[in-house]
């Protein structure tokens, strides 16, 4: 000390001018310090305990930022919208790890929804395509058909005339004659059903009205031949046919058979046309239904938030009328919704500073403060470091203000007021070194003040009595 004191001594100006420059880099180190309540107040970040836990914040996210949505009905739609207001102004900021909320969820499912609309229309169009010439085609056959494979019914119908003509001729039978005419009167019978069976089904086809007329002369030959036939069975002393009548005879019975197997094709023709026009009417019937509801929810087939209620509620419950399990863990009761920020492990306060402020304007925007809980560790942690802050500040000031009274009211010597001058150095000081070596302001380390404040003023109180004992 005596060295020290000689060294003073002797250089009284240099030694002033160090002390300056000391106390400046003292003061810078003041802004370093932090305000640390997290683990490394709690346990050592040497401990595997505490890099385990550092490692699992790293890949998982760090304890989240927890916001709770009053409602009046569960799923509101204006809650949603505020939900997705916030979310679109933090969700890039740094230090973000995830965002789960209802409106996340919703985000996914309106892109499900347009990329399977796209496919859909898609495959919509391709089948309406496929359908437009697939009817063309039928179209085609049905009004112009195959010419090779249609009746010959003028021929049909010269044969018949020959029919009628030859049977005046008819005075001989031959012997099995009236079992082929038996079996030709069947045929005929039936073919006249088939051709009024077929004549039913076509009306209703504009273009088959010539086919149509066709088909109602050859019933009325039907007829005619039909009643020739029993004319003749009712003849029982025909002992011979002329060969002109047997050769129009066989010319109808093969006619008639072409005949036959034609109208049979026509017929099942129509028939699978008949089906085929069914299932197209019910399925036009269905993408007409669908294509209401993409009209009705179209605003869901964006790659974004809905701006429709309607929609929003076809979403979450779905056509059950019940919440679908994806959203159910974001209800905490009927009247309360919950928003999760999960914040990385890395991240600093001032980034959660800006997250958290980010939210608050947005609710003060909306004026929605009262509806809207923000909580979670990282939240309370801020608060508690607000509150150290504000804690720190009011008891400097207080012990200030009463060190000042006393020292005025009980100290009676020259320059009584000089412990405090002092003392603030020596907590500039402390407070400087602790920034420049990074040792965090916690709450324990708070408690320093405190006793560096009580002791550091009574012993300055002792050197300046003594000082100035030695002066007098």
């Amino acid at each position: 000390m005596k060295k020290l004191t000689t060294l003073i001594m002797k250089y009284p100006v240099k030694t002033l001018i160090f002390t300056f420059v000391i106390m400046i880099g003292l003061i810078i180190g003041v802004t370093q310090i932090e305000l640390k309540t997290g683990n490394d107040t709690l346990i050592s970040d040497n401990t595997d305990i505490y890099q385990d836990n550092e490692a699992y914040q790293n890949e998982f996210g760090k304890d989240p930022i927890v916001l709770i949505f009053d409602q009046e009905t569960l799923f509101e739609s204006s809650s949603l919208f505020l939900m997705n207001d916030i979310q679109q102004n933090i969700e890039n900021l740094e230090g973000i790890f995830a965002i789960n909320s209802p409106v996340t969820i919703i985000n996914q499912i309106s892109i499900s929804l347009y990329n399977q609309t796209e496919n859909g229309l898609n495959q919509m169009s391709l089948g309406l395509n496929a359908l437009s010439l697939q009817l063309d085609q039928l179209s085609t056959q049905m009004v112009s058909g195959n010419p090779s494979e249609l009746p010959d019914l003028e021929a049909l119908s010269t044969n018949l005339g020959q029919m009628i003509t030859a049977q005046d001729q008819l005075n001989t039978g031959l012997v099995n004659m009236f079992s082929i005419l038996d079996l030709l009167n069947l045929a005929v019978v039936d073919l006249k059903m088939d051709l009024n069976t077929l004549k039913t089904q076509i009306e209703a086809d504009p273009t088959m009205t010539e086919e149509l007329e066709l088909t109602e002369l050859t019933i009325l030959q039907t007829e005619t031949i039909n009643q020739s036939i029993s004319q003749l069975l009712l003849q029982e002393d025909m002992t011979s046919i002329p060969a002109q009548t047997s050769l129009a005879i066989s010319q109808l019975m093969v006619t008639l058979f072409d005949l036959s197997g034609i109208l049979n094709t026509q017929l099942e023709s129509i028939q699978t046309l008949s089906q085929a026009l069914h299932t197209m009417s019910v399925n036009l019937g269905n993408m007409g239904t669908n294509l209401a509801q993409i009209h009705t929810h179209f605003n869901a087939f964006e790659p974004g938030f809905p701006s429709s209620p309607e929609t929003l509620h076809m979403m979450i419950y779905g056509e059950s009328s019940e919440v679908k399990q994806m959203f159910s863990s974001f209800i905490v009761n009927e009247e309360q919704l919950r928003m999760v920020i999960v914040l990385n492990g890395n991240v600093t306060d001032q980034q959660i500073d800006a997250i958290y402020e980010t939210i608050i304007n947005r609710l003060e925007l909306e004026g929605s403060e009262d509806k809207v809980l923000v909580s979670g560790k990282p939240i309370l942690d801020r608060s508690i470091k607000s509150s150290m802050m504000e804690s720190m500040q009011y008891m400097m000031i207080s012990a200030v203000v009463i060190m000042i009274l006393i020292l005025l009211l009980i100290y009676k010597v020259r320059m009584r007021l000089l412990p405090i001058v002092m003392i603030l150095f020596a907590v500039v000081a402390t407070v400087g070194m602790m920034g420049w070596l990074s040792i965090g302001l916690t709450m324990v380390s708070m408690a320093v003040f405190p006793v560096l404040i009580g002791l550091g003023i009574d012993y300055f109180i002792q050197f300046q009595t003594r000082y100035e004992e030695e002066r007098g």
